[in-house]
């Protein structure tokens, strides 16, 4: 066991279930060294959890997936009007996911659900 995560985070159920269900719950990936076989887990709520999947961290990416995201509703907007209007809404959305998974800030599958978020935003294909 890692940690316990009922600490990370003011958090209640309330708050979990606001995230969208097609948000992605990203296993962290971690090691720990030894011989013998490791299982990553958190503890909550009595409740073990892979590394990255327990309510309260998944709230919590979700917060920021979800800011990043109206960050970049608000960049693609003014990108699409200003010097990328030869652009298709396409082409400025890949261009900002390229960007945002170089960050390392999202994984792989965050970064596509907060393309989606932005092109549903924008009314975009």
């Amino acid at each position: 066991m890692m940690s316990n995560s009922k600490n990370t985070l003011d958090f209640s159920n309330l708050e979990y279930e606001k995230i969208p269900t097609d948000f992605p719950r990203t296993v962290s990936n971690g090691a720990i060294p030894g011989a013998q076989p490791k299982f990553l887990a958190s503890l909550y709520q009595g409740h073990f959890y892979e590394m990255g999947t327990s309510p309260p961290e998944v709230y919590s990416r979700w917060v920021t997936c979800s800011d990043l995201a109206e960050q970049l509703v608000s960049k693609a907007f003014d990108s699409k009007e200003g010097k990328r209007s030869h652009m298709s809404e396409h082409e400025i959305l890949e261009q900002y996911r390229t960007r945002l998974l170089s960050t390392n800030w999202t994984s792989s599958a965050e970064a596509e659900w907060i393309m989606i978020y932005v092109a549903k935003k924008l009314n975009w294909k």
